[in-house]
């Protein structure tokens, strides 16, 4: 029974690293997406300034970030996948997108832009 128990538990700190790891490498890559990639950048801006808001990519564009239509939807494509913004489809196969309603990727999200929306620093000497 002992032994059953420590398999156990090893799996189950074993399955914990493999979580852990996975949400830092998801993380690295919303950084690093949002430090490339403009247009995602300016949706996650407006969706951490007005939480609640759904649109579809061509109100996205037009009316959140004034953007071509067709980066817009990439960008939101590539935002989905990270988990950023969330998809629900409506009429005819179109979708509205929406903020992920995750505190922590919301959190995180927001000393993301913090800290790419700062000025580098100028060392003074």
């Amino acid at each position: 029974m002992a032994t059953w128990r420590a398999q156990c538990t090893s799996h189950q700190t074993h399955l914990e690293r493999k979580a852990i790891a996975r949400a830092s490498g998801k993380l690295t890559a919303i950084r690093e997406l949002l430090d490339r990639d403009y247009v995602c950048l300016e949706i996650v801006r407006y969706l951490l300034g007005n939480g609640e808001a759904a649109d579809t990519a061509r109100g996205i564009a037009e009316w959140w970030i004034n953007r071509d239509v067709s980066r817009t939807a990439e960008a939101l494509s590539r935002l989905h996948e990270l988990g950023v913004v969330r998809s629900h489809l409506v009429q005819d196969a179109t979708s509205v997108y929406g903020f992920t309603k995750n505190p922590l990727l919301r959190n995180t999200l927001r000393q993301c832009v913090d800290r790419l929306s700062k000025p580098a620093s100028t060392e003074v000497r």
